[in-house]
């Protein structure tokens, strides 16, 4: 216990045994003049001085106990979570720097080969869409460690604009469509669903942040959808609305519906597409959809498909342009 406390608590039983002293003796004395009846009274008098400074020490104590074993908690939990945030960090460069080196290494690899005579020219082209590819995939993936590193820092800013929310979503209909469906001949029923009929539907959010939460949520049904269908859009409600990605691949296990949200996981599914992930898109989301004001759930059955889902505030008409 700290010295402050004692002090604290020696001063308080003096005070009171003082006061108690001085007064106690008169008090005894106006209730009666017999020397006996006095000597009875002193004696219940120091009995009931003993008991109620028994009674405040041991609530003095206890208060002081309980907030010590507090701040012992709250210090533990403290050093636990900077212990935790250690392991991640460490794990996260450990697996950030393997994640850099395999799309460098792809550069390098291919840069040197273009020096070879040997190789013809179709061969030395092959190589520069390699190059290409491995540089894009090197790109996407320091954008993603920025952004996760702004979203646990807290750094990450959102930017509120009106947009119209069709035109968004057919974007990333014609961009999916032709980069995968139509270019790999996929057997993939690739759907989008709006929620509302008209031709334009604007709404107030971030238009950038949102696309790349949608985008990221199609890419991971893609990576584990061979047959059957894709399908995103959203549901309109009173006071929001209800944005979806649906597949029917083969589910998550029930036990992996938190791990896929930590970063670098990449579960070992015997069904998934070779479609290239470092394993960054769903926090990714996850963080972006908390940051929009909804929360990124998780509805899936193995061996019959998932949906992603979220909800965003409706919010009023504002002019183009507000910033949050």
């Amino acid at each position: 216990m700290k010295n402050k406390a004692a002090l604290k608590i020696s001063g308080i039983y003096f005070i009171i045994g003082f006061i108690w002293i001085l007064f106690s003796d008169k008090l005894t004395e106006l209730f009666s003049d017999d020397r006996q009846t006095v000597i009875h009274l002193q004696t219940y008098k120091g009995w009931f001085f003993v008991f109620a400074t028994a009674a405040l020490i041991y609530i003095l104590i206890r208060d002081e106990i309980l907030r010590k074993n507090k701040i012992e908690i709250e210090l533990k939990q403290a050093k636990q979570k900077a212990e935790e945030s250690d392991r991640l960090k460490t794990a996260f460069l450990s697996n950030m720097s393997h994640e850099i080196r395999t799309p460098l290494n792809g550069i390098l690899g291919f840069s040197s080969l273009l020096e070879d005579d040997y190789y013809s020219p179709s061969e030395k082209s092959e190589f520069i869409q390699q190059i290409h590819q491995n540089g894009n995939d090197l790109m996407v993936l320091i954008n993603d460690i920025i952004d996760i590193s702004k979203i646990q820092e807290n750094q990450l800013s959102i930017h509120l604009v009106e947009f119209d929310l069709h035109a968004l979503l057919d974007s990333l209909y014609e961009h999916f469509n032709h980069v995968y469906f139509i270019a790999h001949q996929s057997q993939v029923r690739f759907i989008l669903e709006k929620g509302s009929g008209s031709p334009q539907f604007k709404i107030v959010s971030d238009p950038d942040r949102l696309k790349q939460v949608l985008a990221n949520l199609i890419n991971n049904a893609i990576h584990y959808t061979r047959s059957g269908f894709i399908k995103y859009g959203y549901k309109k409600n009173e006071s929001s609305i209800d944005f979806f990605v649906e597949d029917s691949g083969m589910g998550i296990k029930r036990e992996n519906t938190k791990a896929i949200f930590e970063r670098f996981y990449q579960p070992n599914h015997p069904y998934s597409n070779n479609v290239k992930g470092f394993g960054l898109g769903l926090p990714i989301s996850k963080g972006l959809v908390d940051l929009l004001g909804g929360t990124l759930q998780l509805h899936s059955e193995y061996g019959k498909g998932s949906c992603f889902f979220f909800s965003l505030p409706l919010m009023a008409q504002k002019r183009a342009g507000m910033h949050n």
